[in-house]
C-alpha cells in the first residue's frame, strides 16, 4: 500500500506544479482582448489540471481526475473511468457557464462608469481647501 507521507508529498508537488502551470497559462492568455474568452481559457485549464477524483479501486485515495481518467481508460476500460470523466466534464461545463455569465454581467458593470472616463478624457480630482 502507499505510505501516507509519500502520498501527501506527491499531492503537494502536483498542486505546486499545477498552480505554477496554471499561472503561466494565465500569463500566456493575457493577449486575448475578450475577457470572457480569457476567463474560459484560464478556468478550463485550471480545472482540467487541478480537479481531483477518487481512485476507482482504492476509495481512500484521491488522484488528479484527468490523469485518473486516462489511466483508467487504458487499463480497465471506459466504465471504470466514468466517475473521473464526469468530474472533468462538469469542470469544463462550469468553466463555460462562468465565462458566459461573466460576458453577460461585465458589460453592465462597465457601463456604470462616468461618461468622461469612457470617452478617454482626463478627469481631475476635486481638491477641497
Amino acid at each position: 500500500m502507499i505510505d501516507n507521507n509519500d502520498y501527501t508529498l506527491a499531492w503537494q508537488a502536483y498542486w505546486a506544479f499545477g498552480v505554477v502551470a496554471t499561472l503561466l497559462w494565465g500569463l500566456l492568455i493575457r493577449v486575448y482582448r475578450l475577457s470572457a474568452v480569457k476567463l474560459w481559457a484560464f478556468l478550463a485549464v485550471a480545472l482540467l489540471l487541478l480537479l481531483p477524483c477518487r481512485h476507482p479501486e482504492a476509495v481512500e485515495l484521491w488522484m488528479p481526475a484527468t490523469i485518473g481518467a486516462a489511466l483508467s481508460v487504458m487499463t480497465s476500460g471506459i466504465e471504470s473511468a466514468m466517475a473521473a470523466v464526469i468530474i472533468v466534464g462538469a469542470g469544463q461545463l462550469f468553466a463555460i457557464v462562468a465565462a458566459i455569465v461573466w460576458a453577460l454581467v461585465a458589460p453592465r458593470s462597465a457601463s456604470s462608469a462616468p461618461a468622461a472616463e469612457k470617452a478617454g478624457e482626463r478627469v481631475e480630482p476635486k481638491v477641497s481647501a
